[in-house]
């Protein structure tokens, strides 16, 4: 859940919101407050009046306010009016509340509802306290069903909705081309040289995108130069190789029979750069599959049945082959040319380095198959398990020197497997070497017989 809030348009959507609360409740403060201060400007309004008509009628006969002179309090309409001796500034009643002055006068809230003033009478040391013991016009209904309320909420859902929209609308609009941008930057990682965003950005994200544009011209020139480099250079080499296998052709004819294995070595040699470059502009290629369509050469294998078979045809020394499934031979839809190749140059590997023993174990699991291939060999040092997929990268010299190749196989096969969307890892093996275990997605066909844990022998040393 937690992975949710790391989006930046999440949190930015989120703070939209509240944002929108925040303002919302500013609103509804201001809002009170400016009401409340305006009922208190009516209140005194209202006061004054009632003071300027008692200080008119004052000691006439037919004054209305003949109670208030008489007793000292009086009640009009809504209003209570007494008269305070002396006031002294103290709270004029016990339920009074003091709020703020308006006016140079103190204005008083009772019972948390009602207001009250003290207004000094001219030429007087008396003062007039006004204060309301209710309402002019009552509601008689609950407040749901009055219509001021009614338009106070449609007035802040109105102004919630603009608002939101005025601010989200461009906010998504550069979410949309943020994403754009990343889904372009992603299929450019995965091997799409030629991917450009070609959408139009507003500023800032057009600058990104031309800077993403001409980087990616850039890759792209400077990786198809050296494709072609890697690939122009095997073929040059072909025809020199060609004139040195034959000129050494015709000088064996005429060469003694005790000279007769240096040519042989220098047949070698010619067969070691032919093979040199034949895998230099496969993994070119493969490096380049990025650009091609995956599944055009895909066709069903029995996974069962190739990893017995390539285990068979390239161990040259004693391979066990174990199969823990209980699916059956189950089918792989794949390249089987690039399953080969990974396959195939791990066993290779296994076999180059193992002392007497190679197994190749096949385990079915329910998203996926797992191939180990193991061998009984000096093994692989921690440091170095990322090392060895890199072109060209040997070990010490028990790995290279002694027994030959190239440095090219595992880059070969890692090349292969990352175009097949294969998983590799190395660790120790229970045979004292190393164990290069190959994680193939399941894509099963599911055959109807049934086949338990069993271990099939190869012992190649004599072919």
């Amino acid at each position: 859940m937690f992975k949710i809030f790391n989006s930046m348009f999440t949190r930015l959507y989120l703070g939209i919101i509240a944002g929108l609360g925040l303002t919302v409740m500013v609103f509804l403060h201001l809002g009170e407050e400016y009401m409340h201060r305006t009922d208190v400007e009516i209140f005194l309004n209202d006061a004054s009046f009632f003071v300027n008509q008692y200080i008119e009628e004052r000691g006439q006969p037919n004054s209305l306010y003949k109670e208030l002179e008489r007793t000292g309090k009086q009640r009009f309409y809504i209003f209570d009016m007494a008269l305070l001796k002396d006031w002294d500034e103290s709270k004029p009643c016990a339920n009074c509340e003091f709020m703020f002055y308006m006016k140079g006068l103190p204005v008083y809230l009772i019972n948390g509802c009602h207001f009250a003033v003290v207004m000094p009478i001219p030429n007087s040391s008396s003062s007039l306290f006004f204060s309301e013991h209710g309402e002019f016009f009552e509601p008689q209904f609950e407040w749901y069903e009055n219509s001021e309320i009614h338009f106070v909420l449609a007035l802040l859902a109105t102004l919630v909705v603009s608002l939101g929209a005025l601010i989200y609308m461009p906010v998504r609009r550069i979410q949309k081309q943020i994403n754009l941008l990343v889904s372009a930057q992603r299929k450019f990682g995965q091997g799409c040289l030629t991917t450009r965003t070609t959408e139009q950005y507003s500023h800032p994200i057009r600058e990104l995108a031309d800077g993403f544009n001409n980087m990616a011209e850039d890759i792209e020139s400077r990786v198809r130069q050296s494709q072609i480099f890697t690939q122009a250079i095997p073929h040059e080499i072909r025809t020199p190789l060609s004139r040195i296998q034959m000129a050494s052709d015709l000088a064996r004819i005429q060469a003694p029979i005790q000279d007769r294995a240096i040519f042989n070595n220098i047949d070698t040699y010619v067969d070691d750069i032919k093979e040199l470059s034949t895998k230099i502009v496969q993994l070119s290629k493969l490096n380049l599959a990025g650009n091609i369509d995956k599944t055009s050469k895909n066709s069903d294998i029995y996974i069962s049945d190739f990893c017995s078979d390539r285990l068979n045809k390239i161990t040259e020394c004693q391979g066990e082959f174990v199969v823990n499934c209980k699916t059956g031979n189950t089918v792989l839809n794949a390249d089987e040319t690039l399953c080969q190749l990974v396959i195939d140059n791990f066993i290779t590997n296994a076999t180059r380095y193992g002392k007497e023993k190679v197994r190749l174990s096949l385990t079915c699991f329910k998203t996926h198959w797992a191939i180990d291939i193991e061998d009984d060999g000096p093994g692989i040092p921690l440091d170095k398990r990322k090392e060895i997929f890199m072109a060209f990268s040997r070990l010490d010299r028990s790995r290279n020197a002694d027994s030959g190749g190239f440095g090219l196989g595992l880059a070969i096969a890692a090349s292969a497997a990352k175009t097949l969307n294969w998983t590799i890892s190395v660790d120790d093996s229970e045979l004292g070497g190393a164990r290069f275990t190959v994680l193939v997605p399941v894509e099963v066909k599911p055959q109807q017989k049934k086949v338990d844990i069993q271990t099939y022998q190869f012992d190649t040393t004599t072919l």
